[in-house]
């Protein structure tokens, strides 16, 4: 379970993307957390480098998973969205944080170090009913 507050939470290799961003975290290029407008709107994730913000349908707990794979799953046939990407993780430490949750407070899952491709299901997040904007 990870605090979805403010309707997010995040899964990141935390150093490489806290360098990353002390670099980059004020282009007025970038969108903040990822969350373009099609972030928001088709996918429900915010990509950036070592990071995914996971949207949310409801600002509460939130059940979350994060399980390895030699090869691709089978798709979750009760998932009403699934969208994927890449994650770089060189370390191969994952936090699980938001807003609310602090990255030492979170889950925080090994995986094998290196470029990764990350499958994001919603299970129960009623699509059609309203995405909140993440802020």
């Amino acid at each position: 379970m990870i605090d979805a507050d403010h309707g997010q939470f995040y899964v990141q290799d935390l150093d490489p993307y806290d360098a990353w961003s002390a670099e980059h975290a004020m282009d007025p290029d970038l969108a903040p957390a990822g969350w373009t407008d099609e972030a928001v709107y088709v996918h429900r994730i915010g990509v950036e480098p070592h990071s995914i913000s996971v949207g949310t349908a409801r600002d509460d707990m939130v059940e979350a998973l994060i399980t390895v794979h030699a090869s691709e799953p089978p798709t979750d046939p009760a998932a009403e969205h699934i969208v994927e990407t890449d994650l770089d993780v060189p370390t191969g430490q994952l936090t699980m944080s938001s807003p609310g949750t602090d990255p030492a407070d979170g889950p925080s899952p090994t995986v094998p170090a290196g470029l990764l491709r990350a499958r994001v299901s919603c299970v129960g997040c009623v699509l059609g009913s309203g995405v909140r904007v993440p802020t």
